[in-house]
């Protein structure tokens, strides 16, 4: 996350890490618009669905009521190469009012224009946290909190539950509720209330899906049906059986339906707590799914709910090796149809 006091009109931040340009979105949301301006005042694109024109335009209108305009673009090295020419127009010189937020996974097509980027704005990497940066991020994630993280606890978090910051934070979060009063917190404060259960989950299986990242998404499909194991939740021991696929599908599906439902209420404008409320799940859960909806669209939901479905049935009926079947399932996620 940049410290930087200067607000530039032009940010591009990439990387995996969701969670930290997530952050830093925040960050200069808060620095740019106050609660009551954003009705008018803050815009959401998608690279994958959204021209250049149309950004273009929105970050060259005034803003309303406001000193500035935010206009956020996600998906930002989605955008067809040879249809940035508006946008990159808009760069060279762009509105002192707006501040445009371009994210992605990658830098993309926007790797030939880096230096027009830097000489109007920031570009800012969010790489996966790994060793010392990891560690160093959880301490300091506690002692926000007014508590104290023992290098060995964190640690073994770490080792616990994987260096993906969202379920991490989630971990922090619980061990943070469980502790009480207690100010320093120690490896024994942490081992019964953190499963040892790796995170080759059905959330690390969504989320590899939603980035696109066939590789990974292949990957932890492959651990699950040679260790026969599917973890229910992070909380909880791996469940052993014979054949874990029937189940997993069950749980990939439900998965993209409480995706689907979280971005449903996000969209009518429900805050954090009462989506928690209504859908009787725990708040750290319903950031868990909104953070996940974002790498989804409802069409890509509907269609993954389906095919898993579709795949159900085609194993029933013995219409190819079950292992072959799942590869394409998650290979066809990976890449939705873009309707």
């Amino acid at each position: 996350m940049t410290t930087d006091t200067k607000l530039y009109p032009v940010y591009f931040l990439y990387g995996p890490e969701d969670y930290l340009i997530e952050k830093e979105i925040q960050r200069l949301l808060d620095r740019t618009l106050s609660p009551k301006e954003r009705g008018m005042n803050l815009h959401t694109f998608s690279g994958e669905e959204h021209s250049s024109l149309e950004i273009a335009q929105a970050a060259q209108t005034l803003p309303m009521f406001s000193r500035y305009r935010f206009v956020l673009v996600k998906a930002a090295d989605s955008i067809d190469e040879e249809k940035m020419a508006p946008l990159l127009k808009y760069i060279e010189n762009p509105s002192p009012a707006t501040c445009l937020v371009l994210c992605a996974q990658t830098l993309g097509p926007w790797k030939k224009v880096r230096a027009h980027l830097e000489k109007v704005g920031r570009i800012v990497e969010s790489p996966r946290l790994k060793g010392k940066a990891l560690i160093s991020w959880m301490k300091d994630t506690m002692a926000e909190k007014g508590k104290k993280l023992s290098e060995e606890g964190a640690a073994y978090l770490a080792e616990v539950v994987g260096d993906h910051l969202h379920p991490l934070e989630n971990a922090l979060e619980q061990v943070y509720l469980s502790v009480g009063e207690k100010k320093t917190i120690e490896l024994s404060d942490i081992g019964g209330i953190v499963s040892e259960v790796k995170t080759s989950t059905i959330f690390d299986l969504t989320d590899a899906i939603g980035r696109r990242d066939v590789e990974k998404a292949l990957g932890i499909l492959e651990q699950v049906l040679e260790s026969k194991a599917v973890p229910f939740k992070k909380e909880e021991e791996a469940s052993k059986m014979g054949d874990p696929i029937p189940v997993l599908l069950s749980m990939m599906a439900r998965q993209y339906r409480l995706i689907w439902r979280v971005k449903k209420m996000a969209s009518g404008y429900k805050g954090m707590d009462e989506t928690a409320k209504a859908l009787r799940m725990s708040p750290w859960v319903v950031k868990n799914l909104v953070s996940q909806g974002k790498s989804f669209s409802e069409s890509s939901l509907r269609e993954g709910i389906l095919k898993c479905h579709r795949t159900d049935l085609a194993i029933k009926r013995s219409r190819g090796p079950k292992n072959l079947l799942m590869e394409k399932l998650v290979i066809d996620l990976c890449h939705p149809n873009k309707t």
